[in-house]
């Protein structure tokens, strides 16, 4: 779960459409993953906080669109960086304390032991940029530690939360420069100038890169590389592969925060497009795929169900499922052979005690 709603394990999943189809090996993939490191672009806004934003009609034009793109398919989807309004966000902070849910202990535990490790790995005077910044918690760990930090450059596509934590950050880190970002970190974005003026490092936390198909994985992976340029790092939270009763622990919770979570996605189709939809004609639901290593959530409609959008109509049949993730898991050289394959070079993984998670350190 897309820190604590850092922790975009459950976020990103398939994130826009190309990553709702396997893509290994096509060039086309991550196009839309153009970073630049250059002032902002003429097509953002910018807030008297420092921060960028895309103007609220083009995200409900990229929300309708993607929505009729995901529901014409077979299985029929809806990409979750859709789940993050305000709510959802608020519902994923929920998530992220709930016991079942390992991921952010477990890698807050890895950082607490290994910062000053990481910070040795890196050296002095990077730029931060951290994807899916959600409350920026477990960032907090690395600006302890990492020495004459250049900038921290948070992205998250919740705006409220976003210029929040940013907020925070610049109280408890008065000396630090923080340029907020609003933006879904899967699309082009550019980068402040102080980015650009060093060596760079992408913070990644809570598996989201796991939440992407493999292919995808690397074509991400390949433009982070890009990104942060020739001297830089890229570190990111990956979940391993586990016990199949404390995965799918971690995913099903009837009526709880995971379950809310989803079923949002109608809330604000509901607000934002008006599908006149019932949410509690719905349930989520989430398996193991083992022969894909992954975990699959969606949600299912109990009876048929209409959906008015765009003029038209969808008919959603009782029990057929609307996927909204997916959550690889890895074993530790399974991320490496990826990372690789995006061009990396991989410098140090680490572990909590259970070995349920790792954080990994690439060299670009």
């Amino acid at each position: 779960m897309h820190g604590l709603a850092s922790d975009r394990l459950y976020g990103i999943f398939a994130t826009d459409e190309t990553q709702l189809q396997n893509s290994r090996g096509n060039p086309e993939v991550g196009r839309g993953l153009a970073f630049q490191r250059e002032p902002f672009s003429a097509g953002d806004t910018m807030t008297d906080q420092g921060s960028s934003r895309p103007s609220d009609a083009s995200i409900d034009k990229r929300f309708a669109t993607s929505v009729l793109h995901g529901l014409s398919m077979r299985p029929r989807r809806i990409a979750s960086k859709w789940l993050y309004d305000d709510e959802g966000a608020r519902l994923f902070e929920e998530i992220v304390a709930s016991p079942a849910y390992y991921v952010p202990r477990a890698e807050k535990a890895i950082l607490s032991e290994y910062a000053a490790e990481i910070s040795g790995a890196v050296g002095r005077g990077l730029g931060l940029l951290e994807l899916g910044s959600g409350a920026s918690s477990k960032v907090r760990i690395l600006l302890d530690q990492l020495e004459s930090l250049r900038c921290y450059v948070p992205v998250e596509i919740s705006e409220a939360q976003l210029l929040e934590a940013a907020e925070e950050i610049r109280r408890d880190y008065p000396h630090l420069p923080v340029f907020p970002i609003v933006a879904d970190f899967t699309e082009r974005f550019d980068l402040p100038r102080a980015a650009g003026e060093g060596p760079l490092m992408v913070f990644f936390p809570g598996s989201t890169l796991c939440n992407m198909l493999p292919g995808d994985s690397v074509a991400f992976l390949r433009r982070m590389r890009e990104v942060v340029g020739p001297a830089g790092f890229f570190l990111a939270g990956v979940d391993l592969k586990k016990d199949e009763e404390t995965m799918l622990r971690a995913y099903n919770d009837p009526g709880g925060p995971i379950w809310r979570f989803n079923l949002n996605i109608l809330e604000r189709l509901n607000r934002e497009l008006g599908c006149e939809l019932d949410p509690a004609a719905f349930r989520h639901e989430a398996i193991y795929n083992r022969e894909a290593g992954r975990i699959e959530a969606a949600i299912y409609p109990n009876a048929d169900q209409t959906m008015a959008l765009d003029g038209g109509q969808f008919v959603l049949p009782e029990g057929e499922p609307i996927v909204l993730e997916y959550s690889h898991k890895y074993r530790i050289e399974e991320f490496q052979a990826l990372a690789r394959e995006a061009g990396w070079l991989p410098r140090e993984a680490w572990t909590d005690r259970d070995r349920l998670f790792s954080v990994h350190l690439l060299a670009s």
